[in-house]
């Protein structure tokens, strides 16, 4: 065995390409998912946060913006899912490397494992709120806990159990997000008219507000192979239509993402026109408490919910998945999705909850270059072709430098610190910096030394084979 290939493990049982039998998410089911992934208080938050620098008009077009643009990324990605029944993690091979996957995926992984952590705490103190009106107790730090453990558990059982988890979750948090929205304008004596007819105060731009909405998502455009993998598509095993492909992802992307991201967008911005609160929980308690104290405890249970419902598709299943990728014969996914809660945990994120927007600003910028990675190697060069038994093979064509691509590495560097210099636009110019530089870098210097039939149309010479490394 060569022995710069000693160490690595590539192959795993839950890493492998998903089988036709194990794709059973239908196009509804694929919706319902991406209404539980989609309705979340950050929204809420960070809408809370932009008023009232920018007018509500204009928070409402920058989410609708940058959430179609997510949605179209999304679908772009989920190709990858649909087609070969890959993940994530072991995509990202083909780009950075069979070691050099880990950069991207670390990356990845640590904004999710903040946003759970973040989203339990936002569910726990809504039960805590609820315990202390039917008991007078109060143990937030328990409850915390007990919450967390429970969604981690969830997770740890599967796509099957996340998605049957959304079918419950997604209609009733639409339900009571519309209840909520009602609920506020009636104690406010609001109406959208008056809404829409307030102006902003400056000092936030409507780049920045759009890609402050990006960045709610931007970090699910990378996993959109973990559940389109699991879709059915209707098609026949040799389908290489896009369209065919990528309908239902489409669909699912566009109606459950945007839709929910415009509805608490809307319920974020005007709690925070009527209350000037960005904390959802506080604003009920002052406004829908004062209605009736059985709605509030529904509305503070749909909270615990919309927690519930992102937390284990978005903030758990996907560095779940990446964790294993690191040592995919000893971590089963169950292992990944629980070293991710406990992490998310203890790093108690909800101590930076006031800056909401800057931190999604800076997650918008540290992925948006890797999105630009794969949008250049996945449809620019190798025109959606991928060689799937190199992907799990050591020492196969995508060892590249040491195990790293250095296209991948210099396209990333640049195009991140772009951001520092337009960081309204961050989003832009690092995918078109990252696009600009890996594609030449991969054509015109890498697939010189390191062969990409895929790319140049050389085949591979014949090596030796090399099995995996437990």
């Amino acid at each position: 065995m060569d022995k710069k290939g000693k160490g690595i493990s590539l192959t795993g049982k839950d890493i492998m390409p998903s089988k036709p039998s194990e794709r059973n998410i239908t196009s509804l089911g694929f919706l319902m998912l991406w209404i539980g992934i989609a309705v979340q208080l950050v929204t809420f938050v960070s809408a809370a946060q932009l008023y009232p620098a920018l007018s509500p008009t204009s928070i409402i077009l920058a989410c609708l913006l940058g959430n179609l643009i997510v949605a179209g990324l999304l679908t772009l990605m989920g190709d990858i899912g649909t087609k070969y029944g890959i993940s994530y993690a072991v995509y990202i091979r083909a780009c950075f490397g069979y070691l050099g996957t880990h950069i991207p995926a670390v990356i990845r992984a640590l904004p999710a494992i903040f946003w759970f952590g973040f989203q339990t705490w936002m569910g726990a103190y809504a039960l805590n709120v609820i315990m202390e009106m039917l008991t007078g107790y109060s143990n937030l730090m328990l409850l915390i806990i007990l919450f967390g453990a429970l969604q981690i558990i969830n997770t740890a059982m599967g796509i099957e159990a996340i998605t049957k988890f959304e079918w419950l979750a997604s209609p009733s948090i639409l339900i009571i997000g519309i209840v909520m929205q009602v609920t506020i304008m009636k104690q406010h004596d609001m109406t959208l008219t008056s809404l829409f007819s307030l102006t902003g105060e400056g000092g936030v731009s409507f780049g920045f507000a759009t890609v402050v909405m990006m960045g709610m998502y931007i970090t699910m455009t990378l996993n959109a192979p973990d559940f389109t993998r699991f879709l059915k598509t209707n098609t026949s095993p040799n389908e290489t239509n896009w369209w065919k492909l990528n309908k239902s992802s489409f669909f699912g992307h566009t109606f459950g993402l945007v839709g929910s991201m415009l509805l608490f967008t809307l319920i974020g911005m005007t709690s925070g026109v009527a209350t000037g609160n960005w904390n959802p929980i506080d604003v009920m308690v002052e406004t829908v408490g004062k209605e009736s104290p059985f709605l509030l405890i529904v509305c503070l249970a749909f909270i615990v919910l919309a927690q519930w419902s992102t937390n284990i598709s978005a903030n758990l299943l996907p560095p779940g998945y990446i964790i294993v990728n690191f040592f995919p014969k000893k971590i089963s996914f169950a292992g990944g999705a629980i070293t991710t809660g406990v992490i998310g945990l203890l790093i108690q994120p909800w101590n930076y909850g006031d800056y909401v927007p800057q931190i999604l600003m800076v997650i918008t910028a540290t992925l948006s270059p890797i999105v630009g990675i794969m949008v250049a190697d996945y449809y620019l060069l190798r025109k959606r072709k991928l060689n799937l038994e190199e992907l799990y093979t050591v020492n196969g064509q995508y060892k590249y430098w040491k195990n790293i691509n250095p296209a991948a590495v210099i396209a990333y560097i640049p195009a991140g610190l772009s951001v520092m210099f337009f960081p309204d636009y961050g989003f832009v110019s690092a995918l078109v910096i990252s696009i600009a530089l890996y594609y030449p870098l991969m054509k015109y210097w890498i697939c010189r030394i390191y062969i990409q039939p895929e790319i140049t149309g050389k085949e591979l010479v014949p090596k030796p084979a090399v099995q995996d490394v437990n």
